[in-house]
């Protein structure tokens, strides 16, 4: 276990913080061996930070109500019982989470990855799928910002940050990993098929026009309505 964590923690680093050298000494190798492994393991730590965010801003107001007026001996005894449901209404919610993170981001790679394959063969690119594939399960790396967007829902459900920062917030973080990734993947595909910067910017520019245009509706649609969730406490 040790061991694991120490590896996906040097690997994410790299990633994040010197993509080029990475990607110019990683070793092709199946995409379904370590590249697969470290996205599941982003996976589950994007879906523990969630769960969190959900216990916290939902499970504890709820479970407060329950308890209210009670105190003494009874709480005390009440107390166990109440840790126990707290842990596993936590558990059944990052479980449900981690499913969900592993196949969103599993599919997202994997397409992405596709994509990216097609794109730079039509450009004149040598390489093989497998090769981007590895390349972009690795960038899923740049995915745990969801941390920051964790940390400014439990802020405004505090009532430290408005609601409308909130957003700002969510919108800058989303930015920042679109033009990120975006980076990775012209790096992963430079290296991946031998082709000239400018190449690697152009044909990384379909997935990352479609993450933007995806933000763009996910802001329109849904991110207005979870502000019912991160209500500020009164």
């Amino acid at each position: 276990m040790k061991e694991s964590i120490k590896w996906y923690l040097e690997i994410w680093w790299q990633v994040v913080a010197r993509p080029i050298y990475f990607y110019t000494l990683l070793q092709e190798e199946s995409w379904k061996e370590k590249s697969l492994s470290f996205l599941l393991i982003t996976s589950w730590i994007a879906a523990f930070f969630l769960s969190l965010v959900i216990f916290i801003t939902q499970y504890i107001p709820i479970g407060s109500t329950l308890i209210e007026g009670i105190a003494g001996i009874k709480f005390v005894l009440i107390l166990p019982v109440m840790i126990t449901l707290a842990f596993i209404f936590f558990m059944i919610t990052l479980l449900i989470l981690g499913g969900v993170m592993v196949v969103f981001f599993g599919a997202a790679s994997y397409m992405v990855g596709v994509a990216l394959h097609y794109s730079y063969l039509a450009i004149g690119g040598k390489g093989t799928l497998n090769r981007m594939l590895q390349a972009s399960f690795y960038s899923s790396a740049i995915f745990l910002t969801v941390i920051f967007i964790a940390i400014f829902a439990l802020l405004t459900k505090a009532g430290v940050l408005d609601p409308a920062l909130f957003k700002v917030g969510f919108n800058l973080v989303y930015g920042f990993t679109a033009l990120y990734i975006y980076g990775l993947w012209a790096v992963a595909g430079k290296k991946n098929y031998n082709i000239p910067r400018w190449k690697a910017f152009t044909g990384a520019l379909v997935p990352v026009i479609l993450l933007l245009i995806f933000g763009l509706a996910f802001d329109k649609i849904a991110l207005s309505k979870l502000s019912i969730w991160i209500t500020p406490l009164k």
